[in-house]
């Protein structure tokens, strides 16, 4: 899949996705992102081949039986191993990651109203750092405005929206920190489903918005 888009992950990001060590919710959006972005999948891999040609020039050195000893015991602790996905097989329009995290939740994944025009559908990813959800937005709805508590990445999936800045359509990856007010608007001729990762509640910009603070509470899990 080709598509120009306009909003990327930053260069260090992607560095510290291909090395495998960008968090786990974040690594979920950059994996999203990377299905619809040819320019993101290439400078990945072409930081597989550098990671390679590193690992391939390096010396190596001289180590005592311990250090063996404790890698052994690593091993057979058989603990989760954390992988990178940037496969592209489709289902319903969606990345390979968020694919397989709906098939995990198959039995448990509920959409849950926030408000008149935004859905919710919570993901398990095992961490619990940022609460992993998909967010749907009605044709032509909008959220309330708000603020940020913490970071928010989020990934469109499928449609558009825009807000006082841009519009963001398939593909676009966005990082929202504290400060970054905005009110989110559907597009008006469907409905637009959106990644995200929060790492903490927004913040409504409403006198009002203590009101809804009940369903606004994040889940990480």
């Amino acid at each position: 899949m080709t598509t120009k888009l306009n909003y990327h992950p930053d260069h260090a990001m992607l560095v510290e996705f291909a090395a495998g060590t960008l968090d786990t919710a974040a690594s979920i959006c950059v994996s999203a992102h990377l299905h619809f972005c040819e320019h993101c999948r290439a400078e990945v891999m072409s930081l597989n081949e550098v990671g390679a040609q590193l690992m391939a020039e390096a010396a190596p050195e001289a180590v005592d039986d311990s250090v063996l000893d404790s890698v052994m015991a690593a091993i057979d602790e058989d603990q989760p191993i954390k992988t990178v996905e940037i496969e592209q097989p489709t289902k319903a329009g969606f990345p390979f990651t968020v694919n397989k995290l709906i098939s995990d939740a198959a039995t448990t994944l509920t959409w849950k109203r926030l408000s008149a025009s935004v859905d919710i559908a919570r993901f398990k990813t095992g961490q619990k750092a940022y609460e992993v959800a998909l967010h749907k937005i009605c044709a032509g709805g909008k959220t309330p405005k708000h603020d940020h508590n913490g970071l928010e990445y989020t990934v469109v999936l499928k449609g558009s929206f825009s807000d006082e800045r841009a519009v963001y359509r398939e593909g676009d990856f966005l990082l929202r920190q504290p400060g970054d007010v905005h009110q989110p608007m559907g597009a008006q001729n469907g409905e637009c489903i959106c990644l995200s990762a929060l790492a903490a509640p927004i913040k409504l910009s409403n006198p009002l918005g203590f009101l809804m603070k009940p369903w606004l509470r994040i889940n990480p899990m």
